[in-house]
Parts: structure tokens; sequence; C-alpha cells
């Protein structure tokens, strides 16, 4: 029952998504999204933690990891523009810059390896709890466009990271510390 316990957390972010989304349509009282926002972020650090110490981590699982983490934020990022559409709208184009990083790391992937990323560089790790602290405060405290510029040139920097990672590697690369750590040829 342990050894499932690491997929277990990776599909509870996948359930939170929904239940934000559905809070934004509700509009739920912004106190709310704070322990959603965190238990997301928390199943998104634990369940790769208990899948290393439990022997479970396999590159299936990882990629679950990834693909959970996209469909996570992108409907956290609905109820983003539910409930900050001006902020959103203000933004655009940096959202589109975030966006168009996320996609290009992922057609990456799929050209050269015929499967979805995941790295989990330090990097996107800091990306990740920059995903937090930029929904945390767009949501929970209402905060301007300053939350957006800093996250989007996070994620450009990680997103550009893992492509050279993906450009570097000879085989799919999993778990890969960081492009200054990588082995010849691969993570």
């Amino acid at each position: 029952m342990r050894r499932l316990l690491p997929a277990a957390l990776t599909t509870l972010r996948l359930l939170l998504g929904p239940v934000v989304m559905l809070c934004a349509l509700a509009n739920a009282p912004r106190l709310v999204y704070l322990p959603i926002l965190i238990a997301g972020t928390l199943s998104d650090i634990f369940d790769g933690v208990l899948a290393r110490r439990l022997g479970v981590a396999t590159p299936m699982l990882r990629r679950y990891d990834s693909v959970a983490d996209v469909v996570y934020y992108l409907l956290v990022l609905a109820a983003v523009w539910i409930l900050r559409k001006l902020v959103i709208i203000g933004n655009a184009r940096a959202i589109g810059l975030l966006l168009f990083s996320e996609a290009a790391a992922i057609a990456v992937s799929f050209v050269r390896f015929r499967k979805y990323p995941a790295t989990h560089s330090y990097l996107a790790k800091f990306y990740g709890l920059c995903l937090l602290a930029a929904t945390i405060a767009l949501l929970v405290y209402s905060a301007s466009s300053w939350a957006i510029t800093t996250l989007v040139v996070v994620a450009v920097a990680a997103n550009a990271e893992i492509i050279v990672i993906l450009l570097l590697a000879e085989a799919p690369p999993v778990d890969v510390h960081s492009v200054f750590f990588m082995r010849r040829g691969g993570g």
C-alpha cells in the first residue's frame, strides 16, 4: 500500500485542479485557495521524495507527475482568469511567453524522444515554488502584474534549461539536476 502513496499524491494534485476551478466559479472566499494551493505544491514535492525513498520512482511515474503538474496549473490559470481577468489581460503577452516556453519544452521532448519531459531540474523545482507564490499572490492577496512578471522570468529560464537538457541528452532524461551537472550524452 505504501508503494502507491507517490501515485496517490500525484493524483491528489490532479483532483485539486478542478477544486480550484469550482471555487473560482462559486466565487469562494479568497482564503479558501491558500490550503488548496499549498496542498497541491506539497503533493508535488513529496510524491517524488516518497517515490525515491520507497524505490518506486520509475520514468513512467515521473512523467505522470509532470503531466499532473501541467494539468493542475492550467486549471489554476483558468481560476486566475475567472477571478483576476483584468490582470491576466494586462499581462497576456507575458503569459503567452510562459505558455510558449512550456509548449516548446514539451515539443522538443516529443520530437527528440516521443515522450513527455521529466527532467525535474533544480531550476524547474524553483519554478514550481514560484508558481505557488504567484498564484497565492494573485488569488489570495489580489497582487498585480509584478507576480506574473517575476513568474514569467523564472519560467522562461527553467524551460530554456529543460530544452538544453533535452537537446544534449542521448536518451530521455529523467531527474537531471541541472544542465551543468549532466554527464556526457545523458542525465
